[in-house]
């Protein structure tokens, strides 16, 4: 049996990118199911169960940016790790840019561009909220070639949500005193889809993104790839086969030779001992 490594494999060739702000705003009581962030981690399940095969990948924001998860099809190591995200510490907060995930959103996408007929999609989930109080202006236009499609889905509602922290206090304002109040920032969202050249939708049209999800089920497909990293065995035993059985043959006719002369040499024995 040979060892070797690389062989031929089907994969799809769909690449999908999920940013995920998991600032303390997307824990406002005013998402689609009770918080905002209950919601999207809601959305992103859904979109992996309407996108089999593809490859996932993870971003999440708040102070700063972390990729949670490469393009990986573990889909259930995705969803681990998105259940494992935890409402952030309300004095750790300070303040939330949509421009911080700027660079690991860079980084993935030209990944997934160096790759050979990549199809690559992103779906950013956020309240647009930017909190700064000393922002600097930004642009996810460059990016905007190296990707093919997905959507901008947006949280929260004009009036305004209530936050807790992870205590389960209410957020106050240090200014007013009064609850922490977050509402949602579509101007700051449909900027940012207009960059990326994707369509904006907010969660509570949800089902507007079925036939977007549709089309880039048709739009990707399947690629034949070398996977390096996989060791197989190419069986080579059949090439021995009419050896092995010529040995076989022969150790059995030694064998019945064998078997003759001690049954002759035991009936001469006999024939002497009667006499």
């Amino acid at each position: 049996m040979k060892e070797e490594y690389g062989t031929d494999i089907r994969l799809s060739n769909l690449d999908v990118l999920f940013v995920l702000d998991t600032t303390l705003s997307m824990w406002a009581n005013d998402g689609p199911e009770t918080t905002r962030i209950r919601g999207a981690k809601t959305e992103i399940e859904d979109i992996m169960e309407a996108l089999p095969g593809a490859n996932f990948g993870l971003i999440t924001f708040q102070n700063k940016s972390t990729v949670l998860a490469p393009f990986t099809q573990d889909t259930d190591a995705l969803m681990r790790y998105l259940n494992n995200i935890k409402i952030p510490d309300k004095y750790y907060a300070k303040g939330s840019r949509m421009d911080v995930p700027y660079y690991d959103i860079e980084n993935m996408l030209i990944s997934s561009d160096r790759k050979e007929n990549r199809y690559t999609v992103i779906f950013f989930l956020s309240d647009g909220e930017d909190t700064d109080p000393d922002p600097k202006p930004y642009s996810y236009e460059d990016l905007g070639s190296l990707v093919d499609g997905g959507a901008i889905i947006g949280y929260g509602t004009e009036t305004g949500g209530e936050m807790v922290d992870a205590s389960g206090y209410h957020v106050y304002s240090y200014s007013s005193l009064e609850r922490g109040v977050s509402r949602i920032d579509e101007d700051n969202l449909e900027k940012l889809a207009d960059e990326l050249g994707v369509k904006y939708v907010h969660c509570d049209k949800i089902s507007s993104l079925n036939p977007l999800l549709k089309e880039i089920m048709e739009e990707s497909g399947m690629v034949t790839e070398k996977n390096r990293d996989y060791k197989f065995y190419n069986d080579t035993y059949y090439k021995y086969v009419p050896c092995l059985t010529g040995l076989l043959l022969l150790e059995l006719l030694i064998s019945i030779r064998q078997n003759i002369r001690v049954r002759r040499k035991h009936g001469k024995n006999k024939k002497q001992k009667t006499e």
